[in-house]
């Protein structure tokens, strides 16, 4: 444009220079007042254009410059993003659990058997948190924190089966960490596959199983009824492992070693060995389970017949070189939709014992079924009965305060438990009826009543 100008400017030069014509007609006033006029309409539209221009290239650099912080926007959040989502990937793979469990009980006819409680009424309350991650493909580590509060009747009914398997067993409240473990499944082509577990271990978990009669916060409140009382398990969880291989779905074949006293300290010194073989068939479509296993306590013990002599003055002291052993199974059969029976006992060597003041055991057997509530409508209701008798070994009777007639015990444990909310909140009244309480024949039978409340989280 400014070049048009320039030229127009410049032939208007030429012709005021050459009046004579020398670039053709010469041009009048009147003419070169237009073509002035006619210059500065146009320079002043040239400026107008350039004005515009320059906003032009203004908004131009502003729009690259909004541009790039887009850009960049969408960059920081594109990291954000992926930041989240590798969060949440990792937060996924936390699973977090939580219950809390009171129970209350009151003891009928216990006057005769401890005359300094008479019948009491106890309580006890627990809680569970659980948290567990996959680290990486098969491989889970778990942690089970437990807590709570009170004894129970244990402290004031004397029995060997147990009352109240879930009471903390302490006077205050208090937690701890009583399961820290790493568990990796190794799969097999054609071969099933390996499972092993490691670290603080309750072999519980693993070993002696059972469908019905295991879990002492929805089944059973009864010792003698959540585990085998024919086994000498660890005291406590300490170190510990187990193995198993599932050579078929049918068939869990697993072994497991713990800790027999649970202090972590010379820990290979005494230890706790038990085998089980799980076989799993349908019989009739209905699932089962079929348990046979041995075990072995190394920890020290001493022989009954070695404490009936330093009791009688012919030894001076009693050695604690011996070791306890046994044979169980639990069986459990469900044989309709809603009834599932089951099967529980064992076999351990009654000539020792852990302790001076135990009775000695010989083995423990129970029984008894469940019925789920769908029966009536109820399909989360549960009702429960068992029967167990502990077998003890008289040979020690009436030495180290023990009984002077030395009894099997015998106990009946029924409950119902009403649950609401889809299992978030139960309710289940419980009865107890023992038999030769602690294994003594001269003890009254002791009649329990109780309830229990769970809140699961």
């Amino acid at each position: 444009m400014r070049l048009i100008i320039a030229g127009v400017i410049f032939s208007v030069l030429m012709a005021v220079a050459f009046p004579s014509g020398a670039f053709g007609a010469q041009v009048s006033d009147q003419e070169l007042q237009q073509l002035m006029q006619t210059i500065q309409q146009l320079k002043a539209k040239v400026d107008a254009l350039e004005k515009k221009v320059q906003e032009y290239e203004a908004n131009q650099k502003r729009v690259a410059n909004d541009v790039e912080e887009v850009k960049q926007i969408k960059e920081d959040l594109k990291a954000k993003a992926s930041h989240l989502e590798k969060l949440e990937e990792t937060i996924g793979r936390f699973e977090i659990g939580a219950d809390l469990t009171f129970v209350g009980q009151g003891s009928i006819n216990n006057d005769d058997n401890n005359p300094d409680d008479g019948d009491t009424q106890d309580g006890a309350w627990s809680f569970d948190i659980e948290v567990s991650s996959q680290l990486w493909k098969h491989g889970t580590a778990y942690m089970l924190i437990e807590g709570g509060q009170g004894e129970g009747l244990d402290d004031e009914v004397n029995t060997l089966s147990g009352l109240n398997d879930d009471a903390p067993g302490t006077d205050s409240a208090h937690a701890e960490v009583t399961e820290a473990w790493y568990e990796q499944e190794v799969p097999l082509n054609g071969a099933g596959g390996f499972v092993f577990t490691l670290g603080k271990v309750d072999l519980t978990n693993y070993f002696d199983a059972n469908e019905v009669a295991n879990d002492e916060t929805m089944q059973f409140l009864s010792s003698g009824f959540v585990n085998n009382l024919a086994v000498e398990w660890p005291d406590d969880n300490g170190l510990g492992a187990r193995v198993t291989w599932s050579p078929t779905e049918l068939v869990d074949l697993s072994v497991g070693w713990a800790e027999s006293d649970s202090d972590w300290e010379d820990i290979f010194d005494d230890g706790f060995g038990i085998f089980e073989v799980d076989l799993k068939p349908t019989l009739l479509g209905m699932p089962g389970n079929y348990r046979f296993y041995v075990w072995v306590n190394a920890a020290d013990h001493a022989d009954v017949d070695d404490l009936k002599d330093v009791a009688r003055g012919k030894k001076a002291s009693f050695d604690n070189d011996e070791t306890n052993w046994g044979a169980g199974f639990s069986f459990d059969q469900q044989v309709s939709k809603w009834l599932t029976l089951f099967l529980r006992g064992g076999i351990m060597d009654g000539d020792v014992v852990r302790e001076e003041g135990d009775v000695p055991i010989d083995g423990a057997l129970s029984l008894g079924f469940q019925v789920g509530g769908g029966l009536w409508s109820r399909d989360d209701d549960v009702f429960g009965v068992a029967f167990g008798t502990v077998f003890t070994n008289d040979e020690l009777e009436g030495y180290y305060e023990l009984p002077e007639n030395v009894s099997d015990e015998y106990h009946l444990e029924a409950y119902y438990k009403l649950s609401f909310f889809e299992g978030k909140f139960e309710l289940s009244p419980d009865l107890q009826v023992i038999w030769n309480p602690g294994g003594d024949d001269d003890a009254d039978t002791v009649t329990v009543l109780g309830t229990r409340m769970q809140v699961n989280f």
